[in-house]
């Protein structure tokens, strides 16, 4: 028990130490020191992915803004990129563009929804739900294609505990400057034998914030579409265009 113990002190104490870089620099995920590594391994063990995604999603569930960057490259040529600022409870401001060309713009305050149209603005109705807040994934703007407006991380919290899905650990990466632990996820097509067999399956991964449990990322496919979350609590100002 005595050696067990002091094994715990050394990881938390490793773990605390293993990413203070004297330059102020951000650590690459090859700089992690082996101690952060190993207590890293170990929380992944024994939490689970589909409890860590789940505490993720309750985590998010709590905070006051965000912004999410939402990065689409099924198609040839420049990415589709749409990027929200979110303060909570219902407030939003959204763009999205095609490379470096302006798309599209929109903002969101309680019930009405504010979208840029050949240079003036349009107010329309929206309901609660096209907020991503709480636990709620948000409704995807009607101009979307793959739902580029919604948080696929609340969006993966409701599935793993529903559809048919396995969970696994993945590596330890580095997102916005800080460590977090990514989580593949493989939904099976119903009637499938086990989750995330055979071709054609929807695959994601998802990397979570080590220290805030937060949402860092979430990738679908091989790289497809890209979601990165990031400025979790910092002030947004979004007020009415008109």
């Amino acid at each position: 028990m005595k050696k067990l113990a002091f094994i715990t002190l050394i990881l938390i104490l490793g773990g605390a130490s293993g990413c203070s870089r004297g330059s102020g620099n951000p650590p690459a995920a090859g700089e992690l020191s082996p101690w952060f590594r190993l207590k890293a391994g170990l929380s992944a063990r024994f939490t689970g992915g589909k409890k860590a995604i789940v505490r993720a999603s309750q985590a998010k569930a709590s905070a006051k803004s965000y912004k999410m960057r939402v990065e689409m490259r099924l198609h040839p040529g420049d990415p589709f990129i749409t990027v929200e600022e979110v303060s909570c409870p219902d407030r939003l401001r959204m763009t999205a563009s095609l490379g470096d060309r302006p798309m599209y713009e929109a903002v969101r305050i309680g019930n009405t929804s504010y979208v840029m149209d050949q240079g003036k603005w349009v107010t329309s109705p929206v309901p609660p739900e096209v907020y991503p807040c709480g636990d709620r994934p948000g409704a995807s703007a009607p101009w979307a294609i793959l739902n580029e407006g919604r948080d696929m991380s609340s969006s993966l919290a409701q599935l793993v505990t529903k559809a048919n899905a396995t969970v696994t650990a993945g590596n330890l990466a580095v997102v916005n400057g800080s460590p977090c632990q990514e989580w593949e996820v493989a939904f099976g097509h119903p009637g499938s034998k086990q989750a995330g067999g055979g071709m054609g399956n929807m695959r994601y991964t998802i990397c979570i914030d080590s220290a805030t449990q937060l949402p860092a990322q979430v990738v679908m496919g091989s790289g497809g579409i890209l979601i990165k979350y990031y400025d979790w609590n910092q002030p947004v100002t979004i007020a009415a265009p008109l």
